[in-house]
């Protein structure tokens, strides 16, 4: 039977999982043998603050992981350093991040996302880019900063902002890491991995090098099932393509570091990723069986995506006496294809279309039923495509005070940044001839009395200008050997201007649009900063953050004049301004009992005002945006990590939020969008706990690792299930409260070799983390859960 087939790894993933051991256990034990060593609070240098700190001295809230501690963890992406930050949230089906409750589906990002000093960030202009964050292989480290950061890194880090640092040539040491995995999960296929990266100088202390190549096959586990196959005696259909959600990711990044003189450091970069999927993680409900291990979906219509990316940089570091200028210069270019189930969203809407012409008795009603398309409609397929383009040129350039242990440190600097966007949606109808004319009596041109555009019954394309230009400041004042106070601030004009088409019988014709807007946004920040000892700091910050404005195509009325009447509109807002967060926090940084603990805890407040909001417009399923509302995110977030016996350590990350809007907000009398209390949907409590035991191992080193994650189910009511309001949809569901387990054991081998057994998802957990359907009417809903239960073996090598 297929089920027992899917739950016993395959013979050959078995053998490729032994033979990697075998290999890499035989070269390894070639090297010098090292016993077991004890396991101590690791002091992590980052550069929040543009300055390299010794994190437990940085008065912000920051979460810093290095490569070493991601691979001991399980960490592949961004959405695993998630589950162990407190505070943070990654929804993978929007591409989202959340920080402190901060985010928003609509306009600019809230989160800034960087690659070194380049950011990479996308603004929606319509539906957002899937899988656009970086993959996580040769790093030295990755830095999660929460709070505001609009005084240092600019537009779009109001919650917080997210920052991958690249490794460095080294002009002295040549340096190397490899990365190898194979691995099984249930019910799925085997997925693979492997890489590596190597570096040292050419001439020493003139010319060094860097080069990093890594390629990650991810299985997939969610079934395709055909349609037709579906029946009484079969209600879950005959699979016709197994682990269909499969995907994979390359990245290669290359570096020179050159120094023609003393204090001057020139490194032209240049980094690139691919990824694909064939299909997302979401199934349908009607014929899957979360419990049971069965996960499938019926459409015709394959939901994968492509993201690619180059970024070619070049850092210039100049050391001159107690001063140091940094130029950084960048050139972002990305392609992404992505969609939506575009087959399952017309049918919906036809099936509404159908409704009204003869109502819930006629023959061919509904469209979609529970377990996918009606089987008396004549094979249809209508995909979804939606392409987004991004060429962002940023340059910086920066002038700091060299000496951290001056009275006085600073930094100043100026920033300009050109990001050209586009966005295309496409509905391609190449079977709609069939389909009309059976249910309506008459083609799709008829019936709407518009043409299409060639195949497409819509077509919405939006083009894009963002520019930008910033000076910023930020200064430390050590008044006195104790206590220090910063000031910051960041003053920026801001452009935004677009142009717009869209056509088709589903848009009623062509419509065409323009529009800009401008803005001088400034965003000051103030701290103090008490050290009380060496092991004790105590800190109070105030900060502000913005994003852009923009402008909006203008809505089809005559297509969505329904939703418009609802709403009392007659039409989208030619524009929105920035919206903008206040931040207030206070926070402590200890290193207690010798050392063998330490703490780093924060309270915070924050106030969001004028909320960038996407404003849904039912009958047309087109959205625009809108300033809409106020709102407030309050909690803490505490990290800890404790070393009570030598070779035992402990980690704790524990982060509560209660976000939710402070305002009403309606377009006319009981037209309501958002109701006062209204959640923003950050679940309120995460809780990651993670020990591991190192200790001898014959002549070597072993260690056992378990890692646990936790995350509450949300409180109140997000705005589509309050039936106060106009998206009110009495069929949404709150996700469930989720747990995870994850198992590592392995051996350090000559010190360098790590070779590791492992199990992600231990329990085999399988909540509801996601459920949604096209529209109110529609009775075919998808959802989404953890991959299941997967077992493997990793190997690292570095020297």
């Amino acid at each position: 039977m297929i089920e027992g087939d899917e739950m016993t790894p395959s013979k050959t993933s078995l053998k490729s999982i032994l033979f990697l051991s075998s290999a890499l256990l035989s070269s390894a034990g070639m090297a010098h043998a090292q016993t077991a060593k004890s396991v101590e609070v690791e002091e992590i240098v980052v550069t929040a603050t543009r300055q390299a700190q010794v994190l437990s001295r940085v008065p912000l809230s920051v979460s810093a992981y290095t490569q070493e501690t991601m691979d001991k963890k399980g960490v592949k992406s961004f959405e695993d350093v998630a589950r162990f930050t407190p505070g943070v949230r990654f929804d993978s089906g929007d591409n989202s991040i959340s920080i402190r409750g901060i985010s928003s589906g609509a306009g600019s990002g809230t989160t800034g996302v960087y690659i070194d000093d380049t950011p990479i960030q996308m603004r929606s202009l319509g539906f957002s880019a899937d899988d656009s964050l970086p993959a996580i292989f040769d790093l030295e480290r990755v830095e999660v900063l929460r709070g505001p950061q609009g005084t240092l890194f600019g537009a779009g880090s109001q919650g917080g902002t997210v920052r991958y640092i690249t490794p460095q040539p080294s002009l002295t040491q040549y340096s190397g890491f490899g990365r190898a995995e194979v691995s099984k999960t249930r019910y799925g296929g085997t997925s693979y991995e492997g890489g590596a990266a190597f570096g040292g100088p050419l001439i020493e202390d003139k010319i060094g090098v860097r080069f990093s190549a890594w390629q990650r096959q991810d299985a997939g586990w969610i079934d395709r099932v055909d349609n037709a196959s579906i029946s009484a005696a079969n209600p879950r259909g005959i699979v016709n393509d197994k682990n269909a959600n499969s995907g994979r990711v390359s990245v290669l990044r290359g570096a020179l570091a050159f120094q023609p003189i003393d204090g001057l450091l020139v490194t032209p970069s240049v980094q690139y990723q691919k990824r694909t999927t064939r299909d997302n993680d979401t199934f349908f409900e009607g014929i899957s069986d979360r419990g049971d291990g069965v996960f499938r979906k019926s459409s015709p219509e394959y939901r994968g995506s492509r993201d690619s990316f180059y970024m070619p940089a070049l850092n210039i570091q100049y050391d001159v006496g107690a001063v140091r200028i940094v130029s950084n210069t960048s050139y972002f270019h990305r392609n992404n294809t992505t969609g939506y189930d575009g087959t399952i969203y017309n049918l919906s809407y036809y099936q509404s279309l159908y409704l009204d012409e003869v109502g819930e008795g006629a023959p061919l009603y509904p469209f979609l039923t529970s377990t996918g398309i009606n089987q008396a409609l004549p094979r249809y397929l209508s995909p979804a495509v939606v392409t987004n383009t991004q060429r962002n040129f940023t340059q910086e350039v920066r002038i700091q005070s060299a000496d951290p242990e001056a009275r006085l440190t600073w930094v100043a600097g100026v920033f300009y940044q050109r990001n050209r966007q586009s966005s295309t949606e496409e509905l391609v109808e190449p079977a709609v001839e069939a389909l009309f004319p059976f249910a309506f009596g008459q083609t799709l041109e008829e019936y709407f009395e518009y043409p299409m555009f060639g195949q497409d019954s819509y077509i919405n394309q939006t083009r894009a200008t963002e520019t930008q230009i910033a000076a910023f400041a930020d200064l430390t004042y050590a008044l006195t050997d104790q206590l220090k106070v910063t000031a910051g601030a960041r003053y920026a004009k801001a452009k935004f201007a677009f142009t717009n088409f869209a056509d088709g019988s589903q848009n009623y014709g062509r419509t065409e649009g323009e529009g800009n807007s401008s803005e001088k946004p400034f965003t000051p920040k103030l701290g103090l900063a008490f050290q009380a000892d060496p092991n004790n700091l105590f800190y109070a910050t105030w900060s502000k953050g913005f994003r852009v404005g923009g402008a909006n195509p203008p809505v089809p009325v005559d297509a969505c004049r329904v939703s418009l009447n609802a709403f009392g509109l007659t039409g989208a807002p030619s524009s929105y301004s920035s919206d903008t967060v206040a931040s207030w926090e206070l926070g402590t940084k200890n290193r207690l009992f010798d050392r063998k603990l330490q703490v780093a805890a924060s309270v915070y407040h924050i106030e969001w005002t004028g909320i960038q909001q996407g404003v849904n417009l039912p009958s047309c399923a087109i959205q625009f945006t809108d300033n809409l509302g106020n709102a407030r995110s309050r909690g803490f977030d505490v990290q800890a990590t404790l070393t009570p016996i030598e070779g035992l350590s402990i980690d704790a990350a524990v982060g509560y939020t209660d976000a939710e809007y402070t305002s009403t907000t309606q377009f006319a009398a009981n037209r309501i969008i958002v109701s006062k209390g209204n959640s923003l949907g950050s679940p309120p409590w995460t809780v990651a706990l993670g020990a591991q035991y190192d200790f001898p191992l014959f002549d070597h080193s072993g260690y056992v690792r378990a890692d646990y994650q936790y995350t509450s189910k949300r409180d109140g009511l997000v705005p589509s299930e309050d039936p106060r309001n106009r998206g009110y949809d009495p069929e949404n569901v709150k996700p469930d409260a989720t747990n995870m387990v994850n198992l590592r054991a392995g051996a350090i081998i000559g010190g360098n070799a790590n070779v590791s057994l492992f199990v992600d998802n231990l329990l085999d957990a399988s909540p509801l983390r996601s459920r949604g359907h096209s529209d109110t009417e529609t009775l075919l809903f998808t959802q989404s859960t953890f991959r299941p239960r997967t077992v493997g073996v990793t190997v690292t090598y570095r020297r």
